[in-house]
This record gives structure tokens, C-alpha cells and sequence, in this order.
């Protein structure tokens, strides 16, 4: 195991640039997990707007619309001046402006409402949207029960009864009973995982090998009885062993910040994804290394690759936001497959969990490790021919 103590004596050198990577990564994935909740974890929710009404009707009609508005929103008292108006909006002290014509009741029990009513709002403001729709929604139940024969008092009375009883909403979520906030951010975590071992796999392990490959040390090695193969198997051994002590510092801290959460069934599902992504990244690692690359070349390949990998398979910009295209691209990268799993694991997709499914992702991460390991034995191979 010469190979092997020779390999750890070099990366004994180098702990102190190792822990400086390892510290630098670790506080980027906790930053972009905490992060990350804050942006996706938001759901909709209901908000009172200030609203201001500008009455000319001053009818039974108008009043229960105005009721109404009331009800859900902050009424503002203003001027009808369009100046003064125009000036509350513009500074955001209003949110939305109706005006209701004179003659609004009579259209509304004749059933002519379309385009009656008028108003000033933010353009395409979702806010100014969302009052349209609430009001669309109060006239036509007024209507339906205007249409059934029911006198105005009865229409409304009927239609804010209907209201009443139609507001009740309630969140459901269909997950595991477990699934609570800290297990979400576990697969936050699960998330970014992928970039930040790719990042610390690449920058760190290929100085490494590229030591262990120079002419003089391989040379060395070569001529004594050990053989070709046992020296590449030592160097793959100590480069695994290597990426395993990293990625096992990873999984400590994020069970240290998580604790339980981190021990679901869920989440070791998980972690056996981020072990099989992380056996691509040695592969990817033992493949450049063969090249002899110098520095600013493993960090171009650090960077290029594990970037692109990330914003092209769902890392940082989730896969149902990327175009078809796009996806279709990303299959051929093993960051989609570990990503689609993760998703799937932690519910941030449409699919539910399919064992089927996670394994299929879990096969094809290995097969692009396998193909890389053989990849890289070759090239060096070659290398060695050629000299």
C-alpha cells in the first residue's frame, strides 16, 4: 500500500487549504438551504388592500357591493378629483380605485353590468387582479339569484350568505405526518449538496492526483514491483476514501443542524443519492486527473461543469421552471437524475415517491460513474503507452 500511505502523506499537507475549502463550501450550502426555504416554501395567502370607492349610484346595490369590498379590504375615503386620485395611486396609498356610475342598480337588475363598472389600478398589478376577480365573482352571484326571481333585498342578502359560507379554506398537505419544516430543510440541504461535492470533490482531490501522476513519482513507482494496476487501484482507493471522509463531514453537519429529521426514512433515501452522486464526482476527478491538468484548469472544470450542472438539471432553478428543451438536455447529466430524486423524496415536484423510479435514477448516476472510471483508467493507460 505504498501508493496509498504516499497518497494521504501528500493530503496531510494540504489539510489546511482542505479545511479551508471544506469551511468555505459548508457555510455556501447552509446559506443557499436557509435561503432557499424562504423562497419556496411561501404559499398564497390573502391580503387586505386599501381600496377606494367612489360612489355615484348611492343605491341598495351599490352599497352591498361596497359592503362587500368592505368586508375584505381597507376602504379609503377620497375626493372625487382624478387629480388627487391619480396622486394616491401613483404614491401606492391606495391600492385600487372603483367607481360605480350613476344607474348601476338598474343595469344590475337588467342584467347589463358588462363594462359598467370602471376603475383605476396598478397596471397588471396582481393586487388589481385579484379585486376584478372578487368583484366579477360578487356581481354574477347577484345576478343568478336576480335571474331566479329573487327581489334585489333577497339577492343580496342571499349572495353575502353565499359568501359567508364559500370563504373557509384549508391548506392540505399530502405528505408523510413527519414531514415537518425541519425536514424540509433537510432536503433543502439534499439540494445543494450536489454542487458544493462536486466543487470541494474536483478543487480539492484533483491537486492531488495530479501530484501523484507527475513524471518523476509515477516513474518511481513504475519501476519498482508494483504493477500498473495495482498502482491505479491504490490511487482509486485512496481518492474514494478521501471523498468518503468528505462527504461523511457533510452528512455530520447536516445532521448536527437537523438531528432527527436527518435520520427519516426519507432522508437516508437521500443520502444514499448524494453516495452515488458523489461516486461520479471521484470518477469525473480520476478522468481529469489523467489529463495532468494545471490548476487553472481543474478550476475552469470545477466551475464550467459543476455550474452548468446546476443550473441546467434543477439545482438552483427547479426543473418544473426550465424549458422542455432544456430538460430534455439535462438528461444526460447525472445531476438530473440525483435531482429528480431528491425532488421526488422531499415533495417538490408533482411525483409522488416511486421506488421504481428512485432506483432508476440511482442505476443511471452509476453507470455515468462507471463510465468515467473506465474512462479515466484508459486515458492513463494511454499516457503511459505513449511514453
Amino acid at each position: 500500500m505504498q501508493v496509498f500511505n504516499a497518497f494521504f502523506k501528500i493530503a496531510r499537507k494540504r489539510i489546511p487549504s482542505i479545511c479551508l475549502y471544506f469551511i468555505i463550501f459548508a457555510i455556501v450550502c447552509l446559506l443557499m438551504t436557509l435561503n432557499a426555504d424562504k423562497n419556496f416554501t411561501s404559499n398564497f395567502q390573502s391580503s387586505s388592500l386599501n381600496v377606494c370607492i367612489i360612489d355615484h349610484d348611492d343605491s341598495d346595490a351599490s352599497a352591498a357591493l361596497t359592503d362587500y369590498l368592505g368586508s375584505i379590504h381597507h376602504l379609503v375615503s377620497l375626493p372625487d378629483d382624478p387629480e388627487t386620485l391619480q396622486d394616491n395611486l401613483y404614491y401606492r396609498y391606495v391600492d385600487y380605485i372603483l367607481t360605480i356610475p350613476a344607474g348601476f342598480e338598474t343595469a344590475l337588475t337588467a342584467e347589463k353590468t358588462d363594462g359598467i363598472l370602471t376603475n383605476v389600478k396598478i397596471p397588471d398589478s396582481a393586487n388589481g387582479h385579484f379585486i376584478d376577480q372578487q368583484i366579477t365573482s360578487y356581481l354574477k352571484s347577484l345576478q343568478l339569484y336576480l335571474a331566479g326571481g329573487y327581489s334585489l333585498e333577497d339577492a343580496i342578502s342571499k349572495t353575502n350568505l353565499g359568501i359567508a359560507a364559500a370563504t373557509s379554506v384549508k391548506t392540505v398537505q399530502f405528505e408523510s405526518k413527519d414531514c415537518t419544516d425541519k425536514n424540509m430543510y433537510v432536503f433543502y440541504f439534499y439540494r445543494y449538496l450536489p454542487y458544493v461535492l462536486f466543487s470541494l470533490i474536483v478543487s480539492g482531490l484533483s491537486p492531488l492526483l495530479v501530484i501523484m501522476n507527475q513524471n518523476e513519482l509515477k516513474e518511481r513507482t513504475l519501476c519498482s514491483s508494483l504493477s500498473f494496476h495495482n498502482r491505479n487501484g491504490q490511487i482509486a482507493l485512496s481518492a474514494t476514501l478521501y471523498s468518503l471522509i468528505a462527504w461523511a463531514a457533510f452528512l455530520l453537519l447536516g445532521l448536527v443542524c437537523y438531528q432527527k429529521a436527518f435520520l427519516k426514512t426519507n432522508s437516508l433515501y437521500g443520502m444514499l443519492n448524494s453516495f452515488v452522486f458523489l461516486l461520479f464526482c471521484v470518477a469525473m476527478t480520476l478522468f481529469t486527473s489523467a489529463f495532468s491538468p494545471k490548476t487553472n484548469v481543474i478550476t475552469m472544470v470545477s466551475n464550467v461543469v459543476g455550474l452548468g450542472m446546476c443550473f441546467l438539471c434543477g439545482i438552483f432553478v427547479p426543473q418544473s421552471m426550465l424549458a422542455d428543451n432544456i430538460i430534455a438536455a439535462s438528461r444526460f447529466l447525472p445531476a438530473y437524475w440525483y435531482t429528480k430524486n431528491n425532488d421526488m423524496l422531499g415533495g417538490f415536484s408533482d411525483l409522488a415517491f416511486d421506488s421504481a423510479v428512485y432506483w432508476q435514477g440511482i442505476g443511471i448516476q452509476i453507470l455515468f460513474a462507471i463510465a468515467l472510471f473506465v474512462a479515466a483508467l484508459v486515458t492513463t493507460k494511454l499516457h503511459k503507452q505513449h511514453r
